[in-house]
């Protein structure tokens, strides 16, 4: 029987928008096969059992929030020998331009922003998505205040690129152990 690779997806959220990402990379993963744990970044002390990882974000003037910019450059050793993928979340619509950055900039295979980098150096990512995001009216930083209201995330993008995910989990590990899973 092959043993299930065990997956970390970890997430920065400031208003709950980024976690319901989080919690549905999760499930897709798990439909995969995958022994999935979603926590936030904050509560990650090691990567170490994990088989592969799944670091997202809420992304605030083109940066990462602070829990997940800290858990890159926590873990940049433990996470150079294993899997890894990235995620952000933020484009909103409601405004012309907004609506075309939903449109066109989200999903699969997107840059990693460039703000990472140094956190990220020597960790080999395979790959990055960019999902949109969601403000609600409990919103009410200052740069906040002016933003339109709603909720732009599209969990069948989600769910697909966490089914890509999975299957690129399960061949990469297979790779790496011949198993079915990375043995530490």
């Amino acid at each position: 029987m092959a043993t299930r690779a065990k997956v970390l997806v970890a997430f920065a959220s400031k208003h709950g928008s980024t976690r319901g990402i989080a919690h549905a990379v999760g499930g897709a993963l798990h439909s995969c096969g995958c022994e999935v744990r979603v926590l936030p970044a904050g509560l990650v002390r090691s990567v170490l059992e994990y088989d592969a990882v799944l670091v997202g974000s809420a992304i605030y003037h083109d940066q990462w929030l602070w829990d997940a910019r800290r858990l890159l450059r926590r873990m940049r050793g433990e996470l150079s020998d294993r899997p890894i993928w990235l995620f952000s979340s933020g484009p909103i619509g409601g405004t012309p331009e907004g609506d075309a950055l939903v449109a066109t900039g989200c999903g699969g295979g997107t840059a990693v922003p460039s703000t990472l980098l140094s956190p990220l150096r020597g960790v080999p990512v395979l790959g990055h998505a960019t999902f949109a995001g969601r403000v609600d009216a409990r919103a009410s930083g200052m740069l906040e205040r002016d933003v339109p209201r709603g909720d732009w995330r599209d969990f069948r993008q989600v769910g697909s690129w966490g089914h890509l995910v999975g299957d690129e989990i399960a061949a990469v590990t297979t790779t790496r152990s011949g198993t079915g899973i990375r043995h530490a």
